[in-house]
């Protein structure tokens, strides 16, 4: 039986015999470390904004913050997936943790004796978003020594759900407590991360890649991660329709998150508003293992993208009522299903030694056009208007929709990875059993 003390056993580096997830030591570990992580992310995501506002009373300037936030997180994206494929995962992502309790513990004080400005609140948001990336990458490389190759849709699917449940949580906690004091949030954030850091470092196991062959640079394992990802049909269409996808998202959360406090929305409220769109990927999330295998990712996204292109208009429409959290949840229930599925592709086409590279490429093409979406929120809230912001990022997933109604790349791409794979299996049993 695979438990906390044998995850990870030495050659393959992969989990041995399937075991249901809820018996899973390591994977119970490696989730909770990820929840309290993300809700602490999630809930400075909020503060972030609601401070550099109280300081300065700029959306333009809220903006640049949180696309400087994203702009570094792409940066670091492929050399943190080359990393987390060089040393212990395990240790990283508690690195990781460590780093940003400081850096959140250091903002608060700042705050408490009222030495902070804007500029700060950006380096330790950059600091918080660096290693966040870093967490990320190793944590998904470390997935498939924790659960058995059969359990990748499952595993991922509750990780999905431990995402929401953090989008769920995190907002409404950090608009509740900068609603008690400015600093109160970034103590909280300090404190999940601290705990992460603990329960990271209860999972046993080798989490060192192992790699055949000698270690290159940095940026040739770098290139090497690109052109995996290329050379896969599916994954190739993938980082061409997804940036438009995350782009409408994130920018429509974030025109949310300015345009209620420009209406003298309270804190609270809006951290409610942002909990209320996370319940839409959590039902999603939940449901996602029943949804499994009856759509094929191509029709998911198609059913998404048009969903949500008629949503996002009728959520220009509702603005600025904190209503506008509804139908932009409903647009977030179809995404678990979609994620899990190609993420269990993804980590199966890729190498165990290449898992960070490959994770962190496809995430930095689908994520890289998202970084303007807070710049661009914040223009179009300061020189248009709040409906107008939403609008556009509803014609951005227009497009997508269009993209993938018209274009056959994203099907074609399918059936050539579905036919490879099957190749593949054919192959291996033949092998097994050996000439006739």
């Amino acid at each position: 039986m695979n438990n906390a003390a044998d995850i990870g056993t030495a050659g393959e580096h992969t989990a041995a015999a399937p075991v249901l997830l809820r018996r899973n030591a390591g994977f119970r570990m490696l989730w909770i470390g990820q929840v309290l992580s993300d809700t602490g992310t999630n809930a400075a995501l909020i503060a972030y904004p609601l401070l550099i506002l109280a300081l300065t009373h700029s959306a333009i300037l809220a903006g640049i913050t949180g696309t400087v936030r994203l702009v570094v997180q792409i940066v670091l994206g492929l050399p943190g997936g080359a990393l987390s494929d060089r040393f212990d995962r395990r240790l990283v992502m508690i690195a990781c943790d460590s780093v940003r309790a400081a850096a959140l513990a250091l903002l608060a004080v700042l705050v408490l004796v009222h030495l902070v400005n804007w500029p700060v609140v950006m380096v330790v948001s950059v600091v918080d978003g660096g290693a966040n990336v870093l967490f990320d990458s190793s944590a998904s490389a470390a997935l498939p020594v924790v659960v058995h190759d059969s359990q990748l849709e499952q595993a991922y699917a509750a990780t999905e759900a431990r995402t929401y449940a953090a989008s769920l949580v995190g907002p409404a906690l950090g608009g509740f407590l900068f609603g008690l004091g400015s600093s109160v949030p970034f103590v909280g954030d300090a404190l999940s991360y601290l705990v992460s850091v603990g329960t990271v470092s209860r999972i046993r196991g080798r989490f060192r890649p192992q790699r055949s062959g000698e270690r290159k640079s940095l940026g040739h394992e770098i290139a090497e991660g690109l052109r995996l990802v290329w050379q896969s049909p599916l994954l190739r269409a993938v980082v061409l329709l997804a940036p438009l996808i995350n782009f409408a998202f994130s920018g429509v959360i974030f025109t949310i998150t300015v345009a209620l406090r420009q209406h003298g929305i309270a804190p609270g409220v809006i951290g409610l508003a942002q909990a209320g769109i996370a319940v839409g990927g959590l039902l999603g999330a939940i449901v996602a293992p029943r949804l499994q295998g009856r759509l094929p990712l191509s029709q998911l996204v198609i059913v998404m993208t048009v969903a949500a292109t008629a949503l996002f208009i009728v959520a220009a429409l509702v603005l600025p009522s904190p209503l506008v959290a509804l139908p932009v949840a409903i647009t977030l229930v179809l995404a678990p299903t979609a994620n899990a599925a190609l993420f269990a592709a993804m980590l199966r086409i890729a190498p165990e030694d290449m898992r960070g590279r490959v994770t962190s490429t496809v995430i930095m093409a689908a994520t890289g056009l998202a970084a303007l979406s807070p710049l661009t929120a914040g223009l179009l809230l300061q020189n248009v208007s709040d409906r107008w912001a939403v609008g556009a990022f509803a014609a951005s997933i227009g497009v997508a929709a269009i993209m993938c109604i018209a274009l056959p790349w994203l099907r074609e791409a399918e059936a050539t990875d579905v036919a490879a794979t099957t190749a593949a299996a054919t192959d291996a049993a033949e092998a097994e059993a050996g000439p006739a």
